[in-house]
Formats: C-alpha cells, structure tokens, sequence
C-alpha cells in the first residue's frame, strides 16, 4: 500500500513553467505589423522610382527590412507565440545579385 503513496508523490511534482513565454506580447506583434507595412510601402515605393540612385536605396531599405522582420519573427518563435506567427507572409531570401 505504501507504493501507490509513493508514485503519487512522483506524480505530484510539477516541472515549474516558464511564464514568460505564455505571455502575450502586443508591443512584439505590433513592431511586426510594422515592418509589414513598410515592406508594403517599400514595394510600392519602388515601383514608382525612376532615379536610379533613388531605385538603389529602396533595394539597400528592402534589404534592412527584410533583415528586421526576421529576426522579429525569430524573436517570437523564441518566446513561443505561435498566434502570432500564423498568416504572416514569408518573403523570399534575396538572391546573389536580386532583390
């Protein structure tokens, strides 16, 4: 009888959970929308360049872009917000002389 004590006192102990990656972080999601939308309006942006100087700094600010919105998302996959990161699109990795 003493074993059925014994395996619930086994039972009964709880690995403490880590509650900062339970919470739900508004200020994260709201700097990815962000980023969303400047690389919206970056994409828009370029298609109505003709300068050539000015077509180059919308590449080099894609490139910035780009490099904020994944680690952003890397970000989240750390702290575990799944919501967050579903219906985010992916934007394809420039190539070795693309955009």
């Amino acid at each position: 009888m003493s074993e059925p004590s014994s395996r619930k006192t086994l039972l009964s102990r709880r690995v403490v959970r880590d509650m900062e990656h339970e919470r739900y972080h508004p200020e994260l999601e709201e700097e990815i929308k962000e980023c969303l939308y400047c690389l919206n309006r970056n994409a828009m942006m370029f298609n109505l360049e003709v300068d050539p100087d000015l077509v180059e700094q919308r590449i080099y600010e894609r490139q910035a872009l780009l490099c904020r919105y994944r680690y952003l998302l890397q970000r989240a996959r750390e702290l575990g917000l799944h919501t967050i990161l579903t219906g985010l699109p992916s934007f394809p990795e420039a190539g070795p002389g693309g955009t």
